[in-house]
């Protein structure tokens, strides 16, 4: 792997993983003040000519594949109660020439297959056996710890307001023996609870797998059965499977996942997941094409109920938002608008696929889009709605001049859906948000690159050229605290905690590491050539101290960056490796005490000139600082 792609790499995999954004991150940005342009809903059929959507996305798959270097795709349009359009595209394995078809080729949706546990979940609630504001530890042989005085409901896990922190260890697994048991999962890796249930959106892959461990326990079945007897089969899903590894007779029919670079393609027979409630299903596009238009229909396909409509219904309305103006949570959709369309959907992302699944209930429309090389499916979306739900366009409002009060919003936000406790810290501020004022305009530097908003109401910003919306929250001494950015929620940080700030006082101290592995040794020699007098065992003690703590440092760091370049590549966090790299760090502690004494004896008894003294006290300083560094993000431990 070579160096430089380590940036690129990493922020793929977060933007990925660890920002769930509303399906058009990044509308065209206006000039200098613009104006968000005020639009009506233009008259449109929708996608209702299989003829021409197949030739709408003939030239837009096409193209996508061509440029984006994906080697599949696989596409389903439902309307009116009908499949529309599906296509396959591309290959699903490049070296044996095999070419996606919709209906036979299974792609992998990832966590758009968190849907499935929802209704799941949704399907238990109306047979009486869960109750939504019931404490999940009811349901539980094992215990949620009572951190706060309210308990965690399914309610909140359905809308990721459980609380949890971010936990990526062991989701993936490189190997089927790799794959740790559900239940077993559930308890080695349980997060930290970290904010009260129901205050903020933070999303969990962990709460998802605990909800599915509950439709286990509850059903008296496992829960990759429950989800092929309740869900898959009653909608006729004959080409989809929820167990891992796949049956023999779609195994063959499974897409190899892809990860394309420098002209390569690098293919993947079979991503294994842990918490498999969080993306459990593999399926054709027509599969997923009969579960969307089970929702759409309120729970029924082809005669056959998997919900109750009242129950769809509830499951499809607004249940969480952090501020009325913005869009919020279903029970399992993400709610956005575009192009004046009320949006439910689900995106999916592994390392070598990514899927969106959309409803439009108002208009009875579904699309589900699923790529076998990591390709932003929600570009595919806006096309979509722009090509088939137009937008004309009204004058615009001038509005509110936010320069006077740029202070107050200035700064770095980072995601509520972040590591506290353990190394992973790290992971989630390598790209945060950031906010600057422009003359007339917000900006918003994201991962998707710079956004451009105005003020429309008091605190209360719109996408310049597009319909997304943020605002913030203070606390009670009128400082901001957070951005809320559509549905998802980030808390400003201050200056010194960010990277950015503390990365170049870490390379200062790498500098003088490196320094004390050169000037001890040609010091050494100098002594050897001039026949000067030997120091003090105390003095050589100190010596060999600082390079062995210095050494530390600046092995440790390579090792742990190698790990995060893993990391990037394959969405499997490196447990074991990572384990190990804390571990020795715990080295450091008595180390840098020892140095410390050191220097001071060094000044006391002059063990070496002036020059030699202050070299070693920086190093002592050195040592000092990037303990603390890496006491902050959690990289000392065992």
């Amino acid at each position: 792997m070579k160096a430089c792609h380590f940036s690129a790499l990493v922020v793929g995999a977060l933007v990925a993983i660890l920002v769930l954004a509303e399906p058009r991150a990044a509308r065209a940005t206006g000039g200098e003040g613009s104006v968000p342009v005020h639009t009506a809903r233009s008259q449109t059929s929708g996608p209702t000519d299989p003829r021409e959507v197949e030739a709408f996305f003939d030239g837009l798959i096409s193209r996508q594949l061509r440029e984006g270097h994906v080697a599949g795709a696989t596409v389903a349009v439902v309307s009116d109660g009908e499949l529309v359009f599906a296509e396959g595209y591309g290959l699903a394995d490049r070296e044996r020439h095999e070419p996606v078809v919709a209906d036979e080729t299974l792609f992998f949706p990832g966590s758009a297959g968190k849907l499935f546990t929802w209704t799941a979940v949704m399907q238990l609630v109306e047979e009486g056996k869960l109750d939504l504001d019931a404490d999940v530890n009811t349901y539980l042989d094992f215990e949620i710890p009572r951190t706060y005085s309210e308990p965690i409901t399914l309610a909140d896990l359905m809308t990721h307001t459980a609380g949890f922190e971010e936990q990526f260890a062991a989701q993936l697994a490189e190997d089927e023996q790799d794959v740790v048991p559900l239940r077993e999962f559930l308890i080695r890796y349980m997060p930290e609870r970290v904010y009260p249930p129901g205050e903020y959106s933070a999303y969990s892959n962990y709460g998802t797998a605990l909800a599915g461990y509950i439709v286990e326990r509850v059903s008296g079945v496992p829960y990759e059965h429950y989800v092929t007897d309740h869900i898959l089969e009653p909608l006729g899903m004959e080409q989809s499977a929820a167990t891992q590894p796949l049956p023999s007779d779609l195994a063959a029919d499974l897409s190899k996942g892809y990860h394309y670079e420098d002209g390569a393609y690098e293919a993947k027979d079979f991503e294994w997941i842990s918490n498999a409630p969080s993306a459990p299903v593999h399926a054709t596009s027509t599969d997923m094409a009969n579960f969307m238009l089970a929702h759409l229909q309120n729970g029924e396909y082809g005669g056959t109920r998997i919900l109750q409509e009242s129950t769809a219904l509830d499951m499809h309305r607004q249940h969480f938002t952090h501020d009325p103006r913005l869009s919020g949570w279903t029970y399992g959709f993400v709610i956005s608008r575009e192009n004046d369309r009320r949006i439910i959907w689900h995106d999916g992302d592994s390392a070598r696929f990514q899927t969106m699944l959309a409803l439009l209930p108002e208009e009875d429309t579904g699309l589900f889009v699923s790529y076998n090389t990591p390709f932003d499916p929600r570009g595919t979306l806006s096309a979509f709605l722009d090509h088939y739900y137009p937008l004309e366009e009204k004058p615009p409002q001038p509005p509110a001049d936010p320069q006077a009060r740029a202070e107050r919003w200035t700064g770095t936000y980072v995601s509520m859906r972040v590591a506290h406790t353990s190394p992973q810290k790290i992971l989630n501020w390598i790209d945060p948000l950031q906010v600057e004022i422009s003359k007339k305009a917000l900006l918003l530097q994201t991962p998707f690159g710079e956004q451009r908003y105005v003020e429309i109401e008091p605190d209360l910003f719109e996408q310049v050229d597009g319909e997304r919306r943020l605002t913030f929250r203070e606390d009670d001494r009128g400082r901001v605290t957070h951005l809320f950015w559509g549905p998802v929620a980030f808390f400003k940080a201050a200056p010194y905690q960010t990277l950015g700030f503390q990365l170049p006082i870490v390379a200062v101290c790498l500098a003088v590491f490196v320094s004390t592995l050169v000037i001890f040794p040609v010091a050494y020699l100098g002594r050897r050539r001039s026949g000067a007098a030997a120091p003090s065992r105390a003095a050589c003690a100190a010596r060999w101290l600082a390079a062995i703590t210095s050494a530390l440092n600046l092995i440790l760091p390579i090792w742990f960056l190698l790990s995060l370049l893993e990391y990037a590549e394959t969405y499997v966090w490196p447990t074991q490796t990572v384990s190990t790299i804390t571990r020795l760090w715990l080295l450091s502690l008595p180390l840098t005490l020892g140095i410390v004494a050191l220097a001071g004896l060094a000044w006391k008894d002059r063990y070496w000139s002036v020059a030699g003294r202050v070299h070693y006290a920086l190093v002592a300083i050195a040592a000092v600082v990037f303990t603390l560094f890496l006491s902050n993000w959690n990289l000392i431990g065992p």
